[in-house]
Parts: C-alpha cells; sequence; structure tokens
C-alpha cells in the first residue's frame, strides 16, 4: 500500500478557518453550506461565543460548524502554512503531519542562494537568527489533530503547507525558499528530500526557481496542481517586469518535471492582471479546491471574470465561484495589525492561504494511468487504475467500470475493471476504432461503506480523452 500524503481535491469532510476570519463573510457562508466549518478558535470562552454570535448573525446553521480550541500566535490566519497535512501510512491508517513552524513563513529575492529575512513589514526585516517566534502556530496542528481524534505526527523540519503542493501519489512541488529554510536549520537538500521521503513515502520531489523578487515565493500564489496530470500556472501580463522570469521557469523548469506516471506535466494557464499599485498580480492560482467546488479570490479589476471562465474551462463540472473581499463592506473581517488596505486579498496572501481542508480518512481513493492524448491503432487500448478504500469496507465488483463513448454520442458504453497480480491495481480494455476517433471516459468505483466516486471526480460532466492517429 503506498504511503502519501493526500491531495487538495480529495474527499474531504470539512474545511478549516481561523477565528476571527480573515475573510470575507460571503465565502464563510458559502463554505459552511457546501461543507463542515471546522472553526480555529482561542482557547477562551469569549472567543467562542463571540464566534458562534458573529456567525448567527451571518445567517450560518449552527449545526454545519464545529470549534475547535487552538493555541493563537501572530500567524493564526493562515492554517494553509501551518495547519496539519493528512497522511496515509503503508497500513491504510490516516494520520496528520504538523510541520516545523518556528520562523514563521521566511521572505527573500530570486536568488539561488537568497537571504531570507522575516517581518518584512519593519523598516528592516529581521534575519531568521533575530527572529523570535511565540511557538503557537508550532504547536497548533498537534491540537487540532487531538481534537479531530487523528495519530499525530510532529515533522522535524520545514514543511510549509503554502510550499507544498501534493498530486496524493508520489509527487511534491515546492519553491527554492522551502530548502533554504531547511538548510538554515542544517539540512541539505538531499537530507531534506530523504527525510521527506521517510515521513510522507513521497520521493517525486520537483523544486522551481523563487519567482518574484521579493515575498513568500510559495508555489501556491505561482501554480496550483489541478489532478495528477495537470498544472495550471499564472501567466502575468506580456508587459509586466516579471513575465519573462515566469515563462522562463514555466519553459526551463516545469516543463521538464515529471508526475508521478514518470510523464509530463499538462501545463495550463490562467491570466492575471495588476493591482492598483500598478505592479502586484492578482493570485487566482491562489484557489481553494474543495471537493466539487472551485472558491476563487477576486480583486476588483477586469480581469477577474476572465479567470473564473479560464478556471471553469480546465474544471469541466465543478462549481466555480468568486469572492470579492471589499473590507469597506466587511467591518467585522479580521485584518491583522492593518496588513490590508482597501481588498483584504493580497498578491501573495489569498484565499487557499487562509483554508485548509478535513479530508475524509475513509475516502474511496481512485487515480488513473490516463491513456496518452493520441494512440496508435490497437485491438484494444489497456487502461490502469488504483482503487483503495480507505474505509476498510469491501470494494464492490460490478460498480468498478470504466465508462466510454465515442465523442459526439451521447450514451455512454462500459468496460469492468478486473483485479490485477498487483494489490490494489486494475485494468480495463477500452475499445479501438478507425483512425480519428476520438473516445471519451472516467472511471467509477463503489465500497460496501456507501461511499462512490469517479475520476475525475466530476465525471461525467469531467472526463479524459484520447484519440486514434
Amino acid at each position: 500500500m503506498k504511503k502519501r500524503i493526500a491531495a487538495e481535491w480529495e474527499p474531504a469532510i470539512g474545511v478549516m478557518v481561523a477565528w476571527p476570519a480573515s475573510l470575507p463573510r460571503a465565502l464563510v457562508r458559502e463554505l459552511a453550506n457546501d461543507t463542515q466549518l471546522y472553526l480555529l478558535c482561542a482557547d477562551d470562552d469569549a472567543v467562542m461565543a463571540e464566534a458562534h454570535d458573529t456567525l448567527e448573525r451571518w445567517g450560518i446553521d449552527a449545526g454545519s460548524v464545529r470549534y475547535l480550541r487552538v493555541p493563537k500566535g501572530e500567524d493564526s490566519t493562515w492554517p494553509r502554512d501551518w495547519g496539519p497535512q493528512p497522511l496515509f501510512d503503508s497500513n491504510g491508517t490516516f494520520k496528520l503531519l504538523g510541520p516545523r513552524y518556528v520562523y514563521s513563513t521566511p521572505f527573500c529575492g530570486p536568488e539561488h542562494d537568497a537571504p531570507l529575512t522575516c517581518a518584512p513589514w519593519l523598516d528592516e526585516p529581521l534575519s531568521l537568527d533575530q527572529y523570535e517566534c511565540d511557538g503557537c502556530e508550532d504547536a497548533a496542528a498537534g491540537e487540532i489533530a487531538r481534537q479531530l481524534g487523528v495519530e499525530f505526527v510532529k515533522l522535524p523540519f520545514a514543511f510549509t503547507g503554502g510550499n507544498v503542493l501534493t498530486d496524493g501519489i508520489d509527487s511534491i512541488l515546492s519553491t527554492e525558499v522551502l530548502l533554504l529554510e531547511n538548510k538554515f536549520d542544517g539540512l541539505s537538500a538531499e537530507e531534506y528530500f530523504d527525510r521527506v521521503a521517510e515521513f510522507t513515502g513521497m520521493v517525486n520531489y520537483s523544486v522551481f526557481s523563487d519567482y518574484e523578487d521579493y515575498s513568500l515565493q510559495h508555489i501556491d500564489c505561482f501554480l496550483k496542481v489541478l489532478d495528477d496530470h495537470r498544472l495550471l500556472v499564472q501567466r502575468p501580463p506580456a508587459d509586466h517586469p516579471l513575465f519573462e522570469r515566469y515563462e522562463r521557469i514555466v519553459r526551463e523548469e516545469i516543463a521538464y518535471a515529471v508526475n508521478s506516471y514518470g510523464k509530463p506535466w499538462e501545463i495550463l494557464r490562467v491570466d492575471t492582471g495588476v493591482l492598483a499599485d500598478g505592479e502586484s498580480m492578482a493570485a487566482y492560482v491562489n484557489s481553494l479546491i474543495l471537493n466539487t467546488c472551485v472558491y476563487v479570490p477576486q480583486y476588483g479589476i477586469p480581469e477577474d471574470e476572465q479567470a473564473l471562465e479560464q478556471w471553469r474551462a480546465v474544471m469541466p463540472g465543478y462549481d466555480v465561484k468568486g469572492f470579492a473581499f471589499v473590507l469597506d463592506d466587511e467591518p467585522e473581517a479580521y485584518n491583522p495589525d492593518g496588513l490590508y488596505e482597501g481588498i483584504g486579498w493580497d498578491p501573495g496572501d489569498v484565499l487557499h492561504c487562509r483554508t485548509r481542508a478535513v479530508w475524509d480518512p475513509g475516502m474511496l481513493h481512485l487515480h488513473v494511468d490516463t491513456l496518452d492524448k493520441e494512440v496508435p491503432e490497437a485491438d484494444a487500448h489497456v487502461l490502469h487504475a488504483v482503487i483503495k478504500a480507505y474505509s476498510g469496507a469491501a470494494l464492490l465488483p460490478e460498480s468498478l467500470r470504466v465508462f466510454y463513448r465515442a465523442q459526439g454520442e451521447e450514451a455512454w458504453l462500459s468496460v469492468p475493471l478486473v483485479p490485477t497480480s498487483t494489490r490494489e491495481v486494475y485494468r480495463a480494455e477500452l475499445p479501438s476504432g478507425p483512425s480519428g476517433t476520438t473516445y471519451e471516459y472516467y472511471v467509477a468505483a463503489d465500497d460496501a461503506s456507501g461511499r462512490s466516486e469517479t475520476m475525475p471526480r466530476t465525471a461525467p460532466d469531467g472526463f479524459y480523452a484520447f484519440s486514434i492517429r
């Protein structure tokens, strides 16, 4: 059984948000309507009562909220970075990993050995050896795990969530700043990769260059892993000073990275726009994928609607929703130390940073080694899928199928997925056709716990495709 960290799009039972919420109330309401809201509050009865009263005033059903009491420090707003990460071990047991979080999230420039600093809002930012962490967020992930009743594993290295994106199989993507932070603590890149593999079971680690002149450099503001085959990468306006740097990273680094199947990632793009300062860019990739919804920040610029349409084009069947965050309209929104002006979304601190899923410990997991987009004529085309019921419930054999149709047809046909000699790996044979035929297909499975899943998760609205050449 593969030890792995779950991917963002896998089955979730809720979403974590820190309280007081640095989010627009419309988003908090929407999250509570779509799933269970796990509110991370200080261990203080008055704070808990205030949160309850506020959510009630916002029209949020009390039954859709679960309150967790966690240590609250300077970085409490950003559970993406310090929050627990979902691990399934080699026995199929669900655990939560807690990253080492003692430097907040360091800033740096794009140089390969750039110095790291903290507290950039000061006249003179602090070097890491000058920074004193209050330790609250370093302890918070373990307390969340305890209250959720999940075994907790404390990582002895920095593994900042906004700079750790995974495909839920074997791949992790980060930018260089994470290596620099661990290097500061005496961990070489090779030692870091070895420790990550030891704790997570994931060994296909891609590290890309830091992409801004000076920032957190977190990868979740540069790209999004859409699924185990595709990346959505931010594209600046052609006249932006950073355009060529972004394109060089795409052209010379990302294009040569491979996914967990040993194939190049399919690279898709989302176009961004410039904010009021004339330089910073809207981080549309810093969106949250949660089950079959995508929550996208909106900045009040002309490119907002285009970004939503581009998201919808790459995520068929998903409910793509945009959320503005005008501070004048949000008197109850938390603005830590007056950090935000005008709008509550920053270029490098957005919606994804302020949320984190609560994954289903008993999820029904599927991933598919899809056929190449073009295949030669053959008697049949063999497809492989991994199917694992983490609930321990039996898979229902009659439900394990690949549905397919020739492009342009409405009705779906199906063929069975049958076990192979490799545990949890199934195969199916899809029919061939004459040259020029395109087939659309998806994989489906049910288990005895009542869970049903497809890949893509929004099938049949979302599907894979291949053409006979």
